[in-house]
């Protein structure tokens, strides 16, 4: 068995790729890979799967995710758990990382024995390793925090291998290589000297000194160096003819370069007040108390703004004397515009700060953290690491020696350093209503502040005693000496306080002036486009949008455009959508209240939410395609509306124009379009069902409801409360669904509205047999039935059979329900209604096994998986996979029956969907009671009953009773399963199944 990170994650085994279901699976699966035979903490891998957002069933869903994990592995025993967490215990090349890391090393041994033949083609073995992307498929955030690594990994084991080929005189295949190499890495001094040196082997010299031009100016621009020795020897021997510089072959060189000591540390801060305490505990990275094995850090964490890098920069300059060797500082860039600083880039500053030249600097991640950590050992520095976006960017900084001390800054707690390391925590808030007042104080002089006590707590009060706010408005008074402290705190009150505080005079505060210099060197057409892509809802926009929203063409639209990308007020993503910075779109909507009429306004509006609308039906065509849709009350589309051809097109754009239909609809139902709003919502619901968007479904239905209410427009109401309804269920608020349908159904009466009636009859029934209220729904779907039957709407009276066919299967009348279900995928199968027949086969499949007939119901169920994945739609897949995993109980053939469950409970944890999820822990707590494992059966049955529970599924509940009562019956605990037995009873009774007699005969049995 093979495990693979080095591409798509997956594991091979016999040459056979595993599936691997969904990017949380594989994530635990790399990560563990990554830290092979070293125990992974829960912690670490709950942040892994979920980020910063890890649910409050995050531990619950972890276990399950490795338990299904465990199922894939050809020895289970290799995932070992320990009370801090998991371990992957693997045998030496067991994953093709470490293949690669074994093979790379090797290699490295064979260039530096000067056999760089061997050397080549070692390389070229462990490169072909890499199938693309490290660690594809795994949660994004992951990715690109693992991934970088590895990546780096790979870029040195290119460039060593490039050196071998030089070495051999293969110039001429390098070249192409190396330029697209250095087009990726333009700041690789390493790759740009080979790129040299290929190209002169090539007879291209005066490319080659190009490219050491090329160097010269963008390391200089954007790190303020000059090219590395290395580079400049390079240089030199091109232009001198030294063979044996170009060859490879050399004299050794100096590590590293004679440097002053470093004293990078920023300006002490003006005025610096309070933070007494935190003071104080950095004081104690100095005691001889910290001093022992571990590297001793200070985390400095808090908001922006509160002054975490005043306090280390303030308390830096203050311990200085302490560091003989120096002070190290680098803004990491975490939180700032633009990517942060990757790990390797910090090593390469601070191996350049301590005096290691470029060409020296090794180009593995690891080498150049083990070089840093060589350079520190006999040194005492001081190493202030600004702006940490997490733990992860820190790590291969830290010193492995403790002489020096390191201070991170960061609006990250940074807590998994805590883990390996003894870190200081001084977690930073505001300051005092006290301090506030003194900083101000000792900026505006002690004689003004004395005059208007009460006005500086007051402006303190209104800064929110944030540093850098009181600061602000500390230079603002300052320059204004005869302005009352009360006034200015006046104007705070009734003004936008961020322009009140900006300092136009200031560069780099004054915004607002430097944005107004950007526009009026604009043509005048292109700050005509700003301003109206200023007033657009949504996060970002296509060309196309904007055209509507300009009323032109979408050439033009692209010439303005592409202005104002140049002139860097828009940006372009890979995916062409264009966005704007919060700031730029204030500035661009307070030009547009200057030099634009709300007629202007209003219309420019009115043409890009009527785009998006008939965009949008245009898409829904294709996704809904039996659907009659709802004609819109607006104005002819516009030109430019998108056409669509096939049904992934038009989800495709669906689901990139998400965020921005929900925005239309919002603006739409508060500013003058309640009438679009609620058509829009009423449109693209069944997107949102499709790709279970329920957060979206519901927020912009009762947008809706409130834009069609305010309008008087009952019709509306009642279609929008029906669907709505269904979003409810979705989010499995069953309770919640069924009193929509009661109020559709009641308003619908009310206009007279037949085929209002009609639905909202059939989707109460269907709520009723949802919630186990067997008789009312038969009552309630029997005239649904009538109603549709009466409309001629066969479509109706397909669904209703559907749900009347659940209703007889759950109280007996099996053959009754197969007639039904019969009908129904037959119908459906000839209308070529793959979503609709994959549901009919699922109930008929079902109701086929309770009748004994397992071989028909397991190819009903096969066909249902086939048409669901043939759709994409993952919740039929999981309820066929439960389905076929139900029927292998059946058989007695537990261990497809296992797999089976095991696959859609992944599946379902995917979508977070609880229902299925319940459904597939009660196939697996069933699975597990046949074959013995009733602890594992208990355990199961019960979060499937919490689950059945939530959603007020009646008969579900009675089925999790009932598992229960016999696993813990058949563990001796006989009180605990006769009360569950009585539970079931009662709701079986109630709802009038045939379960109950069997429950009754159980508790007789028991003696009860």
């Amino acid at each position: 068995m093979e495990f693979r990170v080095l591409g798509p994650v997956d594991i091979c085994r016999d040459g056979r790729s595993i599936a691997i279901v969904g990017p949380k699976q594989r994530t635990l699966l790399a990560l563990l890979v990554l830290q092979t035979n070293r125990v992974v903490s829960h912690d670490r891998m709950l942040t892994a799967l979920w980020g910063g957002q890890v649910p409050a069933t995050g531990r619950r869903l972890l276990h399950n995710h490795l338990w299904s994990l465990r199922r894939l592995l050809a020895e289970p025993q290799a995932l070992v758990s320990s009370p801090t967490g998991y371990s992957l215990k693997l045998q030496p090349g067991a994953s093709d990382l470490d293949v690669f890391l074994s093979e790379t090393a090797r290699a490295r041994s064979a260039l530096d024995a000067g056999d760089p033949l061997q050397a080549s083609s070692r390389f070229r073995e462990a490169l072909s390793l890499w199938r693309g992307p490290a660690l594809d498929g795994t949660q994004p955030e992951f990715q690109i925090a693992e991934g970088a690594t590895l990546e780096e990994l790979r870029l040195a084991a290119l460039i060593c291998r490039a050196e071998a080929d030089l070495t051999l005189g293969r110039h001429s295949e390098l070249v192409s290589e190396l330029r697209l190499l250095v087009t990726e890495h333009p700041l690789n001094e390493g790759l740009r000297g080979q790129l040299m040196r290929a190209l002169h082997g090539v007879g291209r010299t005066a490319e080659a000194l190009d490219e050491f031009r090329s160097a010269r100016v963008l390391l200089r621009d954007e790190l303020g160096l000059d090219p590395g020795e290395e580079l400049i020897r390079i240089h030199q021997a091109i232009l001198s003819g030294d063979s044996a510089v170009l060859s490879g072959v050399s004299e050794p060189t100096t590590k590293t370069r004679a440097v002053d000591i470093p004293r990078q540390l920023p300006a002490d801060v003006f005025r610096f007040t309070g933070r007494a305490e935190s003071l104080l505990r950095l004081d104690r990275l100095l005691s001889e108390d910290t001093a022992g094995t571990a590297v001793v850090i200070s985390a400095i964490a808090g908001a922006g703004g509160v002054g975490k890098t005043a306090l280390a920069t303030h308390w830096g300059h203050r311990a200085a004397a302490r560091f003989p060797d120096g002070q190290l500082y680098i803004n990491l860039h975490g939180y700032s515009q633009g990517r942060p600083t990757t790990a390797a880039q910090a090593l390469d500053h601070l191996l350049r700060s301590l005096g290691v030249s470029g060409e020296e600097i090794p180009h593995g991640l690891d080498e150049r953290a083990a070089l840093y950590r060589s350079l520190l050992a006999s040194r005492r520095l001081l190493i202030v690491l600004d702006n940490a976006a997490n733990a992860e960017q820190v790590r291969c900084l830290l010193p492995g020696s403790t002489a020096s001390r390191v201070v991170i800054t960061s609006r990250d707690s940074l807590r998994g350093l805590s883990v390996t390391h003894d870190v200081h925590s001084v977690v930073l808030d505001v300051l005092s209503l006290g301090e506030a007042v003194t900083l101000l104080t000792s900026l505006l002089g002690a004689d003004r502040t004395g005059k208007e006590r009460d006005a500086v707590t007051n402006l303190a009060r209104l800064c929110g005693c944030l540093p850098l706010a009181l600061r602000l408005a500390a230079a603002q008074l300052a320059t204004h000496p005869a302005l009352r402290i009360a006034d200015f705190t006046t104007r705070l009150e009734r003004e936008n306080r961020l322009s009140v505080l900006d300092l136009e005079e200031d560069p780099h505060i004054g915004v607002r002036s430097a944005l107004e210099l950007s526009y009026r060197s604009l043509p005048p057409e292109a700050r005509r486009t700003l301003r109206l892509i200023g007033m657009h809802p949504g996060p970002d926009i296509s060309l196309e949008a904007v055209a509507a929203l300009s009323a032109s063409s979408y050439e033009e639209a692209r010439g303005n455009v592409d202005v104002l990308i140049n002139a860097h007020l828009l940006q372009l993503d890979n995916d062409r959508r264009l966005s704007m910075h919060d700031l730029v779109r204030v500035h661009a909507q307070e030009r547009s209240q200057v030099d634009d009429t709300q007629d202007d306004r209003e219309s420019a509006l009115a043409r890009v939410f009527n785009w998006y609308a008939h965009t949008a039906r245009a898409a829904m065509r294709h996704l809904n395609r039996d659907a009659k849709l709802l004609k819109l009350d607006t104005p002819a589309p516009p030109a430019g509306v998108s056409e669509f051809t096939e049904y992934g097109q038009a989800s495709e754009w669906l689901e990139t124009e998400r965020l921005n239909l929900v925005a239309v609809i919002n603006r739409t139902a508060t500013s003058g379009w309640p009438v679009l709003s609620w058509q829009l919502t009423h449109l693209i619901a069944y997107f949102f069902y499709l790709k279970d968007y329920v957060d979206d479904w519901v927020h912009t239905h009762q947008i809706a409801l409130s834009a069609a209410r305010s309008i008087g427009d009952q019709r509306a109401e009642a279609m929008l409360l029906s669907t709505l309804g269904h979003a409810h269920m979705a989010a499995s608020q069953l309770s919640e669904f069924i009193e929509c349908q009661r109020q559709s159904l009641k308003l619908s009466m009310a206009i007279s509205d037949q085929a209002g009636e009609a639905n909202a009859l059939c989707y109460l029934g269907y709520g009723l047999v949802s919630a186990g209220s067997f008789a009312e729904a038969e009552e309630v779907l029997l005239q649904a039935h009538d109603l549709y039957q009466k409309l001629d709407n066969q479509g109706g009276v397909l669904v209703v059979l559907l749900d009347l066919a659940t209703v007889y299967l759950h109280v007996g009348r099996t053959a009754d329900s197969v007639s039904l279900l019969e009908v129904c995928s037959a119908r459906w199968r000839e209308q070529k209604r793959d979503h609709d027949e994959a549901f009919a086969l699922l109930h008929l499949s079902e109701a086929r096994a309770r009748s004994g007939d397992t071989v028909t119901a397991l190819e009903e169920c096969r066909r249902a998986l086939e048409l669901g994945r043939g759709i994409g739609n993952a919740r039929i897949e999981v309820r066929s996979l439960i389905g076929i995993g139900s029927i292998h109980w059946r058989e007695g053939d537990h261990a497809k029956a296992l797999d089976c469950h095991q696959t859609a409970l992944a599946l379902s944890l995917e979508l977070s969907g609880r229902q299925l999820e319940g459904e597939a822990l009660q196939g697996l707590a069933d699975t597990y009671r046949a074959i013995g494992e009733n602890l594992a059966a208990q355990e199961h049955y019960r979060t499937a009953l919490e689950i059945a529970i939530e959603a007020g599924r009646r008969y579900r509940q009675g089925y999790a009773h009932n598992g229960l009562a016999l696993a813990l019956h058949a563990l001796g605990r006989v009180e605990e399963a006769v009360d569950h037995w009585k539970q079931a009873l009662a709701l079986f009774t109630d709802m009038g199944v045939p379960e109950a007699a069997v429950v009754d005969a159980l508790l007789r049995r028991a003696g009860r």
